[in-house]
């Protein structure tokens, strides 16, 4: 059985290939049928359910909303095989087409990272794990507390007899509700859940604090320690600053303790939310509604917690020929136009086992996450063809001896020309094009959202795209992607957007405008009158003129479908 770890990365170019292009009717490996298969995911957010909830209730999602590591995780994207049977085994690979927003040139080389170990047999340490939840007045709105209620119940159910739980609340005071016992009581776990009530504001670090100290306190090198933060909004008693916040999580997460958290309602602080999460090797999650508060804690838990390998580190330099620029996919990044670097504290797997179920059913569609990053030719590629060398290092639990892996990536082909249909260098490449392709189109829209004619204009144009490549490569996340842009074009035109096709990209930004190639981070002027906006920026919206490869991880887990 082989499982995909994601360390995906795309390097996004313009650039060209006289190689074999995926025709019509070609069907990706492994796209027609991807139920009971597992995807990848390192980290961080994990959905995009803060962005349909808006698009549900009518609303005009920002660009905060619209995190790329979570809108990646929801699409099943299986690497390249390869003969590689190490537990990581990096594979990459080469997409080179026109970009969907615009038609500009567009090529993608991407490294996936996959592992070899079957989750159903990895051995997993019995956990020790606290549950840190808000029960602030604002819990109350919306059925929120009642979503953490089932999730919490599901949790409980899910754990195993050898598992231990402790939960604590908090407002602006906090209590442990219930302590680590001796055996697992789901009977008075499941009363303690019970007892949660809605009252007072919200002290967020006391509350972790209190969470990380039953961990520390418990600390045992034969159990897993983690702690899950629950809360719906920002921090209004304590310690309110978020960077206060992350540094006091930092000192606990530093003993060897996971953190994954979970954002409930809409009004949460999804930058300290995201940021707690990556700095605590764990995921974050927005629970909409009960159906995917108890997804999460039953799909998620068994194997987010036992970790594969360990003190990943990817490095990456770039051939003469190319320079490194945006990336796509992660906050957490260092490097320049020539070189970059990301060290990874974990690698886990979890487990993936349906199909995508239809838009707003409450099932997780979570496949995978990837990493793309802008490449540019420098006019002096070199007769190999290079474009980039990588090395992948790391150990397993219990030994310190490394484990290294290099792979050259090479392109040898004229960079100046744009196949179409676009030429992929193994099948699985493409639902990565498609997906990197949906997410600059709604990424477009977010960032237009005060101009709402060309939002659409952008909506529509990835629209066009999309609805074209499926009728050969009929992908069922970018059908449901089609849905939601649907339903952005619907809410757009709620509000005043012009949406008979009188404006279009030229009238919107100018004839022949790329939508991302400004390095400034600006746009053309539309019709109406509107801001500069960039779209050179990472998945936390952080501005980047030029990054490079940005392996940023704060862990790496197999995950399940989409939401």
């Amino acid at each position: 059985m082989r499982l995909h770890l994601a360390l995906a990365v795309a390097l996004v170019a313009a650039c060209d290939s006289s190689n074999a292009a995926l025709g019509p009717g070609s069907t990706p490996q492994g796209a027609a049928d991807a139920g009971g298969s597992t995807g990848v995911s390192f980290g961080g957010q994990e959905d995009i359910g803060q962005f349909t909830a808006i698009l549900g209730s009518g609303g005009i999602p920002g660009p905060d909303t619209l995190d790329a590591n979570g809108f990646f995780n929801e699409h099943y994207a299986p690497p390249p095989q390869t003969a590689c049977t190490n537990t990581l085994c990096m594979t990459p690979g080469v997409a080179v087409g026109k970009a969907w927003l615009d038609g500009t040139h567009q090529a993608a080389l991407q490294l996936a990272v996959d592992t070899n170990v079957d989750p159903s047999s990895y051995p997993q340490l019995p956990m020790n794990l606290v549950v840190v939840i808000d029960h602030s007045g604002s819990m109350a709105e919306d059925g929120k507390m009642d979503n953490v209620k089932a999730g919490l119940h599901a949790l409980i159910n899910q754990l195993g007899d050898n598992d231990r739980l402790a939960i604590v609340e908090f407002n602006d005071t906090v209590q442990v509700v219930a302590p680590f016992g001796s055996t697992l009581d789901r009977v008075g776990l499941g009363s303690a859940v019970d007892t949660l009530e809605p009252v007072g504001g919200t002290d967020i670090l006391s509350g972790l604090q209190q969470g990380f100290q039953l961990d520390v306190a418990a600390l045992d090198p034969t159990r897993q320690s983690r702690v899950i933060l629950l809360s719906d909004g920002l921090a209004t008693s304590g310690v309110t600053d978020d960077s206060q916040i992350l540094a006091g999580a930092d000192s606990f997460i530093a003993k060897g303790i996971g953190l994954t958290t979970v954002g409930v309602g809409s009004d949460f602080d999804l930058n300290l939310m995201r940021g707690l999460a990556e700095h605590g090797s764990g995921n974050f999650y927005f629970l909409e509604d009960a159906a995917a508060a108890t997804n999460v804690f039953m799909q998620e838990l068994a194997y987010f917690v036992t970790p594969i390998a360990l003190d990943l580190q990817v490095d990456a330099v770039a051939g003469t020929g190319w320079t490194f620029g945006e990336v796509v996919g992660s906050t957490l990044w260092a490097g320049s136009p020539s070189l970059g670097s990301m060290h990874i504290p974990a690698a886990f797997v979890a487990n993936r086992t349906s199909a995508a179920p239809a838009p707003g059913t409450g099932g997780r569609r979570g496949g995978g996450s990837m990493l793309f990053i802008a490449l540019t030719p420098t006019g002096m590629n070199p007769a190999d063809g290079k474009v980039a060398d990588l090395t992948l290092t790391y150990h397993t639990p219990g030994s310190t001896t490394p484990v290294t892996q290099t792979v050259t990536l090479a392109y040898p082909n004229d960079p100046t020309e744009t196949p179409d249909p676009p030429y992929l260098s193994a099948p699985e490449m493409a639902p990565r094009f498609a997906m990197y392709n949906m997410f600059l189109g709604l990424r477009a829209a977010t960032q237009l959202e005060s101009t709402p004619t060309c939002a659409a204009v952008a909506l529509e144009a990835t629209k066009a795209a999309a609805t074209a490549w499926n009728q050969t490569q009929e992908n069922p996340d970018i059908a449901s992607d089609l849905t939601l842009v649907q339903e952005f074009i619907t809410n757009l035109g709620a509000v005043g957007a012009d949406t008979t096709g009188e404006y279009t990209s030229s009238t919107c930004y100018g004839a022949g405008e790329n939508y991302g190639d400004d390095p400034a981070g600006g746009y053309p002027v539309d019709p109406e009158p509107t801001p500069t906006y960039g779209f050179l920026c990472s998945a936390g919206g952080k501005p980047l003129a030029f990054a490079p490869i940005a392996l940023a991880f704060a862990a790496v887990l197999l995950r399940r479908r989409r939401r």
